[in-house]
């Protein structure tokens, strides 16, 4: 039996659950991502960042709606894996995830607002990359972007030891010659660095 939530009178059938408060559900021929809230300050709070990115151009999922009463979001669901899961297989050879990455960081930088740039908040769609978890903070000046998050976008020893503190047996062998990993994040900054 299809197992269907209600919001505004409008009926999703449950295709997946994807954790203990979140689905994957159908309406009309179109898939989103549902979400429960347990209370209305992380609803509340998850609505303000909503709005607050959506007048930006960060790439985020369109929300479809939200319910205050039912603590509920829907929001477009993306397809595919994330930067973090496609890593874990191969390197990135789409130099256009790169080149959105770029776009979106100084897109923060402009509004001075901090996102976590790690690989696993990331979908690239083929066109978009999308930032999914909504959260951000307040900018800060000295923090170095290149140095930090955008080592995790590469097979280097940073990206190992984060995989391998999401308790994720990753294959040092892989991690490539640091002068070549160097030279190559260097010439993706010069080149799509705003």
């Amino acid at each position: 039996m299809k197992e269907i939530i209600e919001i505004k009178r409008k009926e999703f059938e449950v295709l997946e659950k994807l954790g203990e408060h979140s689905y994957k559900v159908k309406r009309k021929d179109k898939i989103y991502f549902l979400k429960k809230y347990d209370n209305k300050d992380s609803f509340n709070q998850f609505v303000e960042q909503y709005r607050r990115l959506k007048i930006t151009a960060m790439d985020i999922p369109k929300c479809y709606l939200f319910d205050k009463n039912l603590l509920i979001s829907v929001v477009d669901f993306i397809e595919g894996d994330n930067i973090f899961e496609i890593l874990l297989k191969e390197e990135i050879k789409n130099e256009e995830i790169y080149k959105n990455l770029f776009l979106a960081e100084w897109y923060m930088r402009r509004e001075k607002l901090r996102i976590d740039f790690h690989p696993d908040n990331f979908i690239f769609n083929g066109k978009k990359l999308y930032y999914l978890p909504y959260k951000f903070g307040k900018f800060e000046p000295n923090y170095d972007f290149n140095m930090n998050d955008l080592r995790l976008w590469f097979i280097t020893k940073q990206f190992a030891q984060y995989a391998k503190s999401k308790g994720i047996d990753f294959d040092d062998s892989r991690v490539g010659n640091e002068y070549a990993t160097n030279k190559q994040i260097a010439l993706m900054a010069v080149k799509y660095y705003m």
